[in-house]
């Protein structure tokens, strides 16, 4: 008998990853920490033990079918069930217009965002139907909800993620299960910093500028309020509340 919450957190060595692995980690959480590589998985399992869960690591390339099962599986193995499920792993892919965005890292983008994210939910529910996954929480993005110029794969990949999750949620409601999308806005974060270096070059700083002017509350989220809110989704949410696209992101998405 599992006396606290179980899950899995995909790209935890990420910075969103990391940030939820920790807050999940003050709530006594076990977490399977799973990245594409083990050096970036256990950065998700030190930060569940530094909050004071307790951490497992698994490397996986979350587009790969067989991969994603073994993972599954491996929750399965430690806990026999999982209460939540936080399908994160995610990249942005090239900051470049459509006419000269290249055929091999459009695929790249789908095959981690959209593929990783359908593979894990077939493999989770697959294998845990019958347990107790009440909640999972697919990482998607403002970019699903608005233009991204420049970031054509990324936000198409976003746009996809929310229409996975209102399916599933639908597909997964007789299992009691809640499927929800985490929508953040700008985040002050490494993957921002790219974006910046990628618009602006040297005036990466202006960039920000840019982006923090057209947020009505004028600033990035903190990685603090991104795991926040992912933790609610994931631990403390009513079931009742699925298949929503859930915006963070100071007013931008209804400016």
């Amino acid at each position: 008998m599992v006396d606290r919450y179980v899950g899995v957190v995909t790209g935890a060595g990420g910075d969103i990853g990391a940030a939820v692995c920790r807050a999940l980690g003050a709530r006594g959480c076990g977490v399977l920490c799973v990245d594409l590589t083990e050096e970036l998985a256990v950065r998700g399992a030190e930060e569940v033990r530094k909050g004071g869960g307790t951490a497992e690591v698994f490397a996986a390339d979350v587009s790969d079918e067989r991969q994603v099962f073994a993972y599954a599986d491996r929750a399965r193995q430690l806990w026999g069930t999982a209460h939540f499920f936080f399908n994160n792993a995610g990249i942005e892919g090239a900051e470049t217009p459509i006419v000269s965005y290249r055929v091999e890292d459009w695929d790249r983008v789908f095959a981690v965002n959209v593929r990783g994210v359908f593979l894990g939910l077939k493999a989770m529910v697959h294998l845990l139907e019958h347990e107790m996954v009440t909640r999972i929480v697919n990482t998607a993005s403002v970019a699903g909800m608005v233009a991204t110029p420049r970031l054509a794969a990324y936000g198409a990949s976003k746009h996809a993620v929310i229409g996975l999750t209102k399916t599933a949620a639908v597909e997964f409601a007789p299992l009691n299960i809640a499927v929800n999308a985490l929508c953040p806005g700008p985040v002050e974060s490494q993957m921002m910093r790219r974006i910046e270096q990628g618009m602006a070059g040297d005036a990466a700083q202006e960039a920000k500028r840019q982006f923090e002017a057209m947020i009505p509350q004028a600033r990035y989220a903190t990685l603090d309020e991104v795991a926040d809110l992912a933790v609610y989704l994931l631990l403390d949410c009513p079931v009742y509340l699925t298949g929503q696209a859930i915006a963070l992101d100071g007013g931008l998405s209804i400016a």
